[in-house]
């Protein structure tokens, strides 16, 4: 298995390039990222909501975004006072 650069999805079937298609942002390698690179692909996933792009493939029993980012090493998670239930994610 591989890992998306971009989203931190650690099943892909194939390496992230050859226009291989991430289910779950939806990155088209060597194609989006030819002119974009992986840090502004994965803002631009996040700031839209960081949806599970693909409608063929499901996505993991009990996915979680926020979760497989920060497990990739591509977020940090800080808890932002006065609110301390509220979560900030920096890219």
């Amino acid at each position: 298995m591989y890992n998306c650069p971009v989203c931190g999805f650690d099943k892909l079937h194939r390496p992230p390039k050859n226009h291989a298609i991430c289910p779950c942002c939806g990155t088209e390698f060597d194609y989006h990222d030819c002119t974009v690179g992986h840090l502004e692909l994965r803002k631009r996933w996040i700031s839209n909501g960081a949806d599970w792009h693909s409608s063929v493939t499901p996505s993991p029993p009990g996915w979680n975004q926020l979760e497989q980012l920060w497990r990739a090493g591509l977020v940090s998670l800080d808890v932002q006072p006065p609110a301390p239930n509220k979560t900030t994610v920096r890219v």
